[in-house]
């Protein structure tokens, strides 16, 4: 333990707990021991300062600590106060007296192989104690195991996911450790709770006095943990097999802590302690407070530390940690500041709430579908990115948990992982947090509505409708024959199906396919990770979606059948599209701290810019001809207009189209491309969002569903007869589907499922 240094807080608490000395310092901020009024012995975590001031890190931080507050068991240092909110904000874990692994392993070296037996079913406890509270720990290692006198305790469970998003984040570094990261982390950036088995493996070696993929350069060994099997020769015959198995390239092949304890035959050595005698003498005898440098030699128990991101040959493409969640890909976010609904697509996703609830959205009579989600086990809370598009939370137009500019924490404020386009949260126009509390409090007083039996409707505000009622048929002119009405589409539609509750704040998006013959959606792609925003390529033998995971968002593209899902490149969140002959993706990423739109081939990832205004992109849209690109532009605050980009004239000012008294978010191309199909309105005003129809050159703007429900995301039938939506506040969207005469319309999602980001073609 290190003195006080000038500058350093005296206590935290409003005094509950008084600081006595260091003990360490990491990414995060300091860790110093405290007192307890009682004089019990604390250890003290206080957040930087500037973290503080990080879009969306608080409420990360929060989550994160609310999820580490559930973690017990014998093997870990429980949370036992915190205030996330603070400034600085703090947290308090049980001080456990004594030494790091990683100071033992460098004065005694190799542990025998009564205490290895020993120390391993003490991770896994510990392990699987973090894991059943829904907390991955991501960065386990010698330096982050305290080892005590009765055993190992792992501290800094379930904190590492608060600086997803930040500056530590954004500059292509990621939080982790050289030689404890999965093959996954290093690939795709995929997070699941079998890193922490993978983490373990190595660690366990190390205590064998391993080294499992040697001593070099961490890019060398970011290159063997990928591409090379592990040196496990020093490693007694009976834990190599266990330990071999966590050190599995698959995920899927590597055990779960109760399966390895399984596999394990634990002897205790003889004796009262578990620990050889060089060992022991490193146990502190007295009060860390009363003998500095006997106790607590922890080494940057502020641990993860960011790490450079390894030089993994192109095989093994890295995630950006620059992207940003958004709201739509389904993460925690902040509300954009453009009001409307958020998709995660800047830092993290955010968490808007959306405008409809209950029966609100649902034709008059119609029974409210059961409070019940599908659930797909395995599914681990992601933050959403947020950059704005469809596909996670965002900070501008159409930053909606699923579409929107924005983010997943940003969202302005939004960010999302989320990077993806999600749902948005609640405001349709973009200036300013994302339909944030005023859409809360929407959905509040549309739920009691709806609760005491009323149903909203409420016709757009200054439109420039004919005044026919939205929604209702058009009139056919007297003495005329009545159209034949489009049949329903039998192609099939891909959605974003949640798999658990907490959408747009926490992400369990899996992207599934549903037919026209059924309506249990099928899962498509595997794996645990936020993927969001599907969208079918032209000929529709692929598709594309954003992935968000603690690393950022990224493209993916995967067979119409979910198979040969691989990374393209990383992204900022929100929605892609692809160009009308399927060999590049219009996506968004951030180019000198501002929202762009990029060009990606399919082929390699290479990517070209072909925006640089200073105003952030939203919702890109490739027209059928391959020559426009549709994309949001914030003209004024609260107000969002479509612009189109020639992307054979990269770096030309966008053109502006419409000039409508209320935002035009998330544009989607006919397939004759002659119209618009778009989201207006702001969540918490008037309709909130609305689906309206605009003509190419922006003249006859109009109505298409205008309800006193939450509406956004529409999309286009192959032959342009219906349009999909969403419907409902953000937490629990139905997809629906009307006619483009606003005949038909009908919910498409049964049994009070939550599903969105509806894509026909």
């Amino acid at each position: 333990m290190k003195p006080l240094e000038t500058g350093d807080p005296i206590s935290v608490g409003e005094g509950r707990y008084r600081l006595v000395g260091r003990l360490g310092q990491g990414g995060m901020g300091v860790v110093y021991l405290g007192r307890s009024r009682s004089g019990r012995a604390v250890a003290v975590k206080v957040v930087r300062p500037e973290l503080s001031t990080e879009p969306g890190f608080k409420r990360r931080f929060a989550a994160e600590v609310a999820a580490a507050r559930r973690v017990g068991g014998f093997h870990t240092a429980p949370v036992v106060d915190a205030e996330p909110e603070g400034d600085p904000a703090w947290l308090v874990t049980a001080f456990v007296p004594g030494p790091t692994l990683q100071a033992v392993l460098a004065r005694v070296g190799a542990l025998p192989v009564d205490t290895l037996t020993v120390l391993a079913a003490g991770l896994a406890e510990a392990l699987e104690a973090i894991h059943r509270a829904g907390v991955i720990h991501r960065d386990l290692k010698p330096a982050n195991i305290i080892v005590a006198e009765d055993g190992p305790r792992v501290i800094d469970f379930g904190i590492a996911r608060a600086l997803d998003g930040t500056a530590l984040t954004q500059t292509g570094l990621q939080i982790g450790t050289p030689g404890f990261l999965a093959p996954e982390q290093l690939t795709s950036g995929i997070v699941t709770p079998a890193v922490d088995m993978f983490a373990l493996g190595v660690v366990l070696a190390q205590a064998a006095g391993c080294s499992p993929f040697g001593d070099g350069p961490s890019a060398a060994r970011h290159y063997k943990v990928v591409h090379e099997e592990p040196d496990l020769a020093a490693i007694p015959d009976e834990l190599r097999e266990a330990i071999a198995a966590c050190l599995s390239k698959d995920p899927g092949a590597r055990p779960t802590p109760t399966a390895f304890l399984g596999r394990l035959t634990v002897r205790h050595p003889a004796g009262d302690g578990w620990l050889p005698d060089e060992a022991t003498q490193l146990l502190p005898r007295h009060d860390p407070a009363e003998q500095p440098g006997t106790a607590d030699v922890r080494d940057g128990p502020d641990t993860p530390w960011p790490v450079p991101a390894p030089e993994v040959p192109a095989t093994t493409p890295q995630t950006a940690a620059t992207a940003t969640p958004d709201p739509r890909a389904g993460a925690p976010a902040t509300p954009d500041p453009r009001t409307r609904p958020t998709r995660p697509a800047t830092t993290a996703t955010g968490s808007g709430s959306g405008s409809g609830s209950g029966s609100a959205g649902r034709p008059a009579g119609a029974a409210a579908p059961a409070p019940t989600a599908t659930d797909v086990p395995g599914s681990v809370p992601v933050p959403v990115p947020a950059s704005g598009s469809s596909a996670g939370p965002v900070s501008g137009p159409g930053a909606d948990p699923g579409h929107g500019p924005g983010g997943a924490d940003a969202w302005q404020a939004v960010t999302v992982p989320g990077g993806p386009d999600t749902e948005r949260p609640a405001v349709r126009g973009r200036a300013g947090p994302r339909r944030g509390r005023r859409a809360v409090v929407g959905a509040a007083l549309l739920a009691a509505l709806a609760i005491g039996g009323l149903f909203l409707w409420q016709p757009w505000n200054g439109s420039s409708d004919d005044g026919a009622k939205p929604g209702a048929p058009t009139p056919t002119p007297s003495g005329s024959a009545a159209p034949t009405p489009a049949p329903f589409p039998t192609d099939p539609l891909l959605i974003r199906q949640d798999t658990a509750p907490g959408w747009p704040a926490t992400c369990h998006g899996v992207i599934s396919r549903r037919d026209a013959a059924t309506d249990t959606p099928r899962r498509l792609v595997p794996g645990r990770a936020c993927d969001v925003l599907p969208q079918w390529s032209p000929d529709r033998t692929s598709f594309a979606f954003t992935r968000t995971t603690s690393e950022g968002a990224s493209v993916w593209t995967a067979n119409a059948d979910g198979s040969n899902a691989r990374r393209i490149a990383p992204i900022a969140g929100g929605r892609v599209t692809w160009s009308p002959d399927g060999t590049r993706l219009a996506v968004l990423r951030k180019k000198d701290g501002v929202q762009q739109l990029f060009a990606v081939n399919v082929s390699d990832g290479a990517a070209q810019q072909l925006t640089a205004g200073t105003g952030p992109v939203e919702d890109p849209a490739w027209s059928p001809d391959g020559k426009r690109i549709a994309v949001c532009l914030q003209t004024e605050p609260e107000n969002w207009q479509i612009h189109l980009v020639d992307p054979a004239a990269p770096g030309r000012a966008p053109e502006q189209v419409t000039r409508l008294p209320h935002p035009a978010l998330d544009p989607v191309w006919s397939p004759d491309g002659s119209t618009f199909a778009y989201t207006a309105g702001t969540s918490g005003q008037g309709t909130q969002g609305d689906i309206r129809l605009v003509a190419a050159d922006g003249a006859d703007d109009r109505a298409l569903v205008a309800t006193g429900a939450h509406e956004m995301d529409p999309a286009w039938s192959v032959d342009g007869g219906w349009v999909a939506f969403v419907r409902g506040p953000y937490e629990k969207p139905v997809v629906w589907a009307i006619r483009a005469d606003k005949t038909g319309e009908r919910a498409l999602t049964a049994d009070g499922a939550s599903e969105g980001h509806p894509s026909w073609r």
